[in-house]
């Protein structure tokens, strides 16, 4: 067992689960158990292939699928258009399901797998009538690029709006 990353509610270590490459997110002690919501909300995406799978949950644990590739920061700079394209599409399927993830703005949250972009980290994430991601996803990424008006379609008409974010990245 490798601790790989340590956040402020919970610990990360790479482990061997059952011959499978996992990671164990372990709540710390005297931290609220959010983990029961994000493991809800990782089967719920499961589907969707946007996140990594959960293999098994408890209280204060999960163990759940490693997503092996490149930073969203290092796929940024490789390739801006498709990182992009790929992120925009992420945040819409996210706001389709009804999952608003809430911390999009930090590169970490992506992982660039040979499968496509994922997205992790959902504690704070919730289910939500009225889900942003892709404004936040605007916001952070794309704010020198993106039409003030495919922001406000896609406050009124997201599948609208979107189409115009997405003719913004394929103008770059």
């Amino acid at each position: 067992m490798q601790k790989i990353f340590e956040g402020n509610r919970g610990e990360i270590y790479l482990i061997d689960y059952f011959g499978k490459e996992a990671v164990l997110k372990r709540l710390r002690p005297g931290k609220p158990d959010t983990l029961q919501k994000e493991a809800k909300i990782l089967r719920y995406l499961e589907p969707l292939g946007i996140a990594p799978k959960v293999y098994e949950s408890g209280y204060g644990y999960i163990v759940m699928e490693y997503l092996r590739g490149q930073s969203f920061k290092s796929f940024l700079q490789k390739s801006r258009k498709r990182a992009l394209k790929e992120g925009l599409k992420l945040c819409y399927t996210l706001d389709q399901a009804g999952v608003a993830h809430r911390e999009l703005g930090r590169y970490y949250h992506f992982i660039a797998t040979p499968k496509g972009l994922r997205v992790i980290d959902f504690e704070r994430a919730q289910f939500s009538r009225h889900p942003r991601n892709v404004l936040q996803f605007v916001g952070f990424y794309m704010r020198d690029i993106a039409p003030p008006a495919a922001i406000e379609r896609y406050k009124r008409d997201r599948r609208a709006g979107f189409a115009m974010l997405q003719e913004a990245i394929d103008a770059l």
